[in-house]
């Protein structure tokens, strides 16, 4: 498990109480690990976290409920803003 994944696997079980695996490639708004809300915050959180911003496009289903997804968000993020 990458840094990035490590960091947000701990924010949902600190935020949801969830202590069972996290699979990065795994929806978790399917499982019911993550809800509309809690999905909100950890994007909120990545943001904060990796000095990124996501523009509203961004901001779906396909790149936030999957930590794989989000990860490569952020990376992609990164690299176009040269960090």
């Amino acid at each position: 498990m990458n840094d990035e994944t490590e960091l947000l696997t701990k924010y949902i079980r600190t935020e949801t109480g969830y202590a069972g695996d996290i699979n990065p490639d795994e929806d978790l708004l399917k499982v019911g690990i993550l809800d509309s809300f809690s999905i909100v915050s950890l994007a909120m959180f990545a943001q904060e976290q990796f000095g990124v911003e996501f523009e509203g496009e961004e901001m779906v289903r396909e790149n936030l409920s999957k930590l794989s997804a989000l990860v490569a968000l952020i990376r992609q993020k990164q690299s176009s803003a040269g960090k």
